[in-house]
């Protein structure tokens, strides 16, 4: 009955590890996350001249990143992205890509095998200064990989006016998650790795202990 009882515990403390973790990857709501009434961002300080301008960029590269037609990426580059300086930062610690070609390359490969994203356009957080403008939106992508696994996103970028024209000079992908559940499963673990051992340490010093009575009578 005790080595039942202490399987049943291991079971139900496992299932809590693995609920915490899962709480991290929970299926984004879409709807709320573009709803108007929950944008997160305030609109910034741009012109609305400018604000208007940028925003039908913004939505120029929502529009490519609906369609994901690969044989548009040429177009897509060439009419929202400058050609100096570039870097992008993807949703992984190693994604980072400098220069043109590698930015096309990105682009090539979300559209491939990424997954669709949508993005609060008419809300983003856009301010500027001269020819220089940041913006601040968020959205979410749901992969390719399953449709069930849909998590939020934040995009971030610098962009430049260039020949009357605003174009992306930086771009940050993030995915917006809670990693406060992991780190609770993480302290969660720790705690039951340190009593394990503390038990091992125990259980072998008796074992030690009750060996060398043995040997010596």
């Amino acid at each position: 009955m005790k080595d039942i009882l202490t399987i049943v515990l291991r079971i139900v403390f496992l299932l809590l590890i693995l609920f915490l973790v899962t709480r991290m990857f929970k299926r984004a709501d879409g709807e709320r996350i573009l709803s108007p009434a929950t944008a997160a961002y305030s609109s910034g300080d741009a012109p609305d001249s400018v604000r208007q301008a940028i925003i039908g960029q913004l939505n120029k590269f929502q529009d490519g990143y609906s369609k994901r037609d690969t044989s548009q990426v040429g177009a897509f580059m060439e009419s929202l992205y400058s050609r100096d300086n570039i870097l992008i930062l993807g949703t992984s610690p190693g994604e980072v890509f400098i220069g043109y070609d590698r930015a096309a390359g990105l682009v090539r490969s979300d559209w491939e095998s990424w997954g669709d994203c949508r993005f609060m356009i008419d809300s983003a957080n856009i301010s500027s200064k001269g020819d220089v403008a940041w913006f601040a939106t968020k959205g979410y992508v749901e992969f390719d990989l399953s449709k069930l696994l849909v998590l939020p996103l934040r995009l971030t970028g610098v962009m430049v006016k260039e020949d009357q024209v605003w174009k992306f000079r930086q771009q940050q992908f993030q995915f917006d998650i809670d990693f406060s559940w992991s780190l609770m499963a993480i302290l969660i673990l720790s705690a039951w790795i340190l009593v394990s051992l503390v038990k091992l340490v125990i259980a072998s010093l008796k074992a030690l202990k009750a060996r060398r009575s043995t040997g010596t009578t």
